[in-house]
């Protein structure tokens, strides 16, 4: 992947030729040392040069295993862009040190004169080498080298895996039997009219070539004709017809002969054959191992004639190719179930046995293999076959175990296996995503990684091309991208369907970090302590502390912690020896000071702080001109110096002060005091939590741009400006409004929001003769908006009329929010609500749900609620609800519930909740939470 390298220095380059400091720069170079004119001069130069060179390294990947001479050129191309890359960061540092400080800008760049001559000598050595390079090389372009697919890639008959499955027993099959019988169904139903596509879809080695086999060798002679073919990515068209055609004339019932001109018949002859042999048959066609919808849209024009009722079954580990399928034929498999997998292994590890029953002395060892291959077939039955020829003592197998990354990167007979399917993934990564994809793996093992965090860190690193869309959406379209292509599991989704949190399968991971460590990309501190440490640019440290880290750290551009300490001494030698660091993410660090050195790190894109004790910034982080994400979030922050409004690259800006007690009181809400200026930051897209005054709320209007918007001690007459204010952020997608105290009333009703909003909090007392009405006017044209809550506003009135119309709610949250008797929910209202909570409402005696109110409801909590002591009426009409949750609630209401009192009543109360599969309540003990489930 060295391609990546050249990608990332590509873009850095474009992104600094780009940018307003050297604009500024280019705009006076009449007045500058000769040198820096020719700095610049060769900076674009070899900008050209890289991009000649990146079409041949992406072929050139492709090849290096087979080849050394390939293999030793990637190696040293990869040497020279990280020293292009030095040169880079070195040249934006000095830049940046003209653009501070107390001296002239004319006394430094004269003062620079030899940073420039110095700079521009290196890079022409740099030039040099490259043509070295290509000397040696011949020429760039792909035509040097010849690329002939091999026989295993072109019409799918050869001995790779995927033919192994023909041949596997059922007895030998494990999990499969839910999957199978879907698959059975989808192939054995003749209601359809029209030719159907099925789908197999998932991570490469889940086993879906295996699964499809089986049931095609169970079922193809209910066919009139079939085909199995393995596609592949190196797939040929005419091939491909060709061995349909083959597959048809061997499976036929009468024996047809293969026509004897195949092998040179044309495109048209191939497709007009099928079409001549399927016409009113109903086949099965499975196309195995697709990788491109291509390889569909090239061969379809051969199956338009077939039987109405005919099947082709595609697998593939690529989301968009599932796609060809009707959303009611796609199939997604899932990892094995931890009984599954124990079953997998035992029958691969113990096959010379006649019960394959694990012996108790290897047990321990052997749960803890299969536990490191989550679920994942082809490494369970590669590991288990490698075990099976091992002596049975537990001292042989823990040393495997302790040995599984070091076999998954080998060249042992477990590798090659299990990297035959797994690195074809790896391969067919777009360079635009290589970067992306291996940046993952920074993350520790099993880690649950935030969409949010990890799309910022990937824009701070660089690894995201500008186009029309913000930064941060392509991001988000390349981590989707990843996950369809089964790169990254996706742990939770948020209320949108958009990927919340994600982890990468730990043999996944195994194969990136040694991808990793061969590109120099990326090492783990706490793996390299003891060893001769390579210079990655990119440095985690996974536990313990870093404080013998004493070697040089010239090199670093990237530093996280996971689980880490690091002291104030200690940050203060990074940012001495690690000038060009671009990011540096504390989150959770027991760190509770920021050196004032840290304004030294002029290239820092991205500092994260969240979860850290650090009670204040120094004011030299005014320096950070090319700061993006500044993310304080959690910590004993409680005031920011006026310097980060300098920040003017500034995007997304976190504060708040105890997060986890935000709800208890308004008083608790911890945003800080707005620094004077804040309105200058116009790339702020995140603004979120700074407390309100007269001049902030007036002139905050001015970031257009936001996106997050959250602002705290509200004070009714700040509301005028702010509903103004809000009205200029036509790209808001998160609002959070908090009064400056219970008391303070909160006017919104002159408040118009865009359509692009999707969230609303809405923290304090709400004027209770207008807000609700004539909010109204603008609930109507959210119709994207899906999270609405409101806390302390203490309403008289019903507030359902002018919220429940709401196209897209899915949760609405009202705490401490109404202070009336009867809430009732009517016909059709809330379509789309899945969660409702009701918290803290006194004098709540009665709620009403008519008939076709709220037909998706997931989940109903009612807590906080002393006088509601019978049951929701009309609570049997949701049927879609799981989860019923009553907190604190008053004795007889309990009582009915379990059935102790009430006689018939409590009976009929019991049947109305009997659909409910978890109905619970809480109630406090010794001061303690206490959670019962009702039966």
């Amino acid at each position: 992947m060295a391609e990546g390298a050249i990608s990332l220095l590509i873009l850095r380059i474009s992104g600094i030729l780009a940018s307003e400091a050297i604009k500024s720069a280019a705009s006076t170079l009449a007045r500058q040392p000769s040198a820096m004119r020719e700095l610049m001069k060769d900076i674009s130069e070899i900008k050209d040069e890289l991009e000649s060179m990146q079409s041949f390294l992406r072929t050139a990947e492709k090849l290096k295993d087979a080849d050394e001479s390939t293999a030793n050129y990637i190696k040293q191309t990869r040497s020279v862009a990280f020293d292009i890359e030095d040169i880079i960061d070195e040249f934006t540092y000095k830049i940046g040190e003209e653009q501070g400080g107390i001296l002239s800008k004319t006394i430094k760049r004269y003062r620079n004169t030899n940073s420039w001559n110095h700079l521009t000598r290196r890079l022409r050595e740099i030039k040099n080498s490259l043509q070295n390079i290509k000397e040696r090389r011949a020429r760039y372009n792909t035509e040097a080298i010849d690329i002939k697919p091999s026989p295993s890639k072109v019409g799918g008959r050869s001995n790779s895996p995927a033919e192994y499955a023909h041949f596997v027993k059922e007895d030998d099959l494990v999990g499969i039997d839910e999957n199978r019988d879907l698959l059975l169904r989808w192939l054995k139903d003749e209601e359809q009219q029209n030719m159907i596509i099925i789908s197999v879809w998932g991570m490469g080695g889940l086993g879906k070539t295996t699964l499809v086999t089986h049931v095609y060798n169970n079922i193809k002679t209910t066919f009139d004709a079939c085909a199995w073919v393995s596609v592949s990515q190196c797939y040929d068209t005419n091939d491909l017809l060709k061995q349909i055609i083959k597959e048809f004339c061997r499976e036929d019932h009468n024996k047809i002969a293969i026509p004897g001109d195949i092998d040179v018949m044309d495109y048209r002859s191939l497709v007009q054959t099928i079409c001549s042999f399927s016409r009113n048959k109903r086949y099965v066609i499975i196309l195995d191992d697709v990788w491109s919808i291509n390889a569909w849209f090239d061969i379809k024009y051969a199956f338009l004639d077939g039987n109405s009722n005919s099947k082709i079954v595609l697998t593939t580990r690529i989301y968009e190719v599932a796609l060809l399928a009707h959303e009611h034929y796609r199939l997604e498999l899932k990892p094995l179930e931890p009984d599954h997998s124990w079953s997998l292994f035992c029958k691969n590890a113990f096959w010379k046995s006649t019960n394959r029953v694990c012996p108790p002395l290897l047990k321990h060892w052997a749960e803890k293999i299969v536990e490191k291959c989550c679920g994942l077939p082809i490494a369970i039955v590669s590991i288990g076959s490698l075990l099976s020829f091992k002596e049975q003592l537990d001292t042989e197998w823990e040393k495997v175990y302790k040995d599984l990354e070091w076999q998954l990167t080998s060249n042992s007979p477990f590798s090659e296996r299990v990297n035959s399917i797994l690195k074809l993934s790896l391969d067919d990564i777009p360079h635009y995503l290589r970067n992306c994809f291996l940046y993952c793996c920074i993350f520790p093992e099993d880690y649950k990684i935030k969409r949010k965090r990890l799309i910022r860190l990937w824009v701070a690193e660089g690894f995201i091309e500008e186009k029309e869309r913000t930064l941060e959406e392509v991001a988000e379209g390349y981590l989707n991208e990843l996950v369809h292509r089964c790169l990254l599991q996706v742990v939770t989704r948020n209320e949108f369907r958009r990927v919340r949190e994600c982890q990468m399968h730990d043999i996944v991971r195994v194969l990136a970090l040694s991808k990793s460590k061969e590109e120099i990309f990326y090492m783990d501190y706490k793996h390299s302590r003891t060893s001769q440490r390579c210079k990655a640019r990119r440095t985690s440290v996974t536990c313990g502390t870093i404080e013998h880290w004493n070697e040089d750290k010239s090199y670093l551009r990237s530093l996280l912690l996971f689980n880490s300490s690091m002291s104030c001494d200690f940050l203060k030698s990074v940012t001495k020896s690690s000038k060009f660091l671009c990011v540096l993410d504390l989150e959770g660090s027991s760190i509770d000071e920021v050196p004032s050195e840290i304004g030294n790190l002029f290239n820092l894109r991205f500092l994260g702080l969240r979860e850290t004790k650090i009670e204040k910034l120094p004011k030299s982080i005014g320096k950070l001109q090319n700061l993006q994400i500044l993310d304080a979030c959690g910590t004993r922050i409680k005031s920011l110096p006026n310097e980060v409004t300098k920040l003017g690259k500034l995007r997304h800006l976190f504060v708040l002060i105890n997060p986890d007690k935000m709800y208890s009181s308004l008083a608790a809400f911890g945003g800080v005091p707005t620094p004077k200026g804040i309105w200058h930051l116009k790339d702020l897209q995140t603004l979120q939590f700074f407390e309100a005054n007269s001049e902030m709320v007036k002139k905050v209007g001015t970031l257009i741009n936001l996106q997050t918007f959250g602002i705290t001690k509200v004070r009714t007459s700040d509301c005028a400006d702010l509903c103004r204010a809000i009205a200029n952020m036509n790209h808001l997608v998160h609002l959070e409004i908090v009064a400056k105290d219970e008391k303070e009333v909160l006017h919104l009703g002159a408040l118009r929001l865009p359509q692009s909003l999707r969230r609303v909090m809405l923290l304090g007392q709400l004027d209770k003769i207008y807000s609700l009405p004539q909010c109204s006017m603008f609930f109507g044209s959210l119709t994207n908006l899906t999270v609405f809550r409101l806390r302390w506003s203490r309403l008289v009135g019903d507030p359902l009329p002018y919220i429940q119309a709401l196209p897209r709610l899915l949760i609405l949250q009202l705490w401490q929010a109404y202070d009336g008797m009867k809430l009732c929910f009517k016909t059709t209202s809330f379509p789309t609500l899945k969660e409702l909570s009701i918290g803290d409402a006194p004098q709540l005696n009665q709620i009403e749900i008519e008939k076709e109110a709220m037909p998706r409801l997931q989940e109903l909590s009612l807590s906080g609620c002393p006088k509601l002591k019978v049951l929701p009426q009309g609570i049997e009409y949701l049927t879609t609800l799981q989860v019923l949750h009553f907190g604190e609630p008053p004795e007889e209401l309990v009582a009915r519930l379990w059935g102790g009192e009430g006689g018939d009543e409590s009976r009929e109360d019991q049947m109305k909740i009997r659909h409910i599969p978890k109905v619970i309540h809480s109630f406090k003990k010794d001061g303690k939470w206490v959670w019962e489930r009702i039966p």
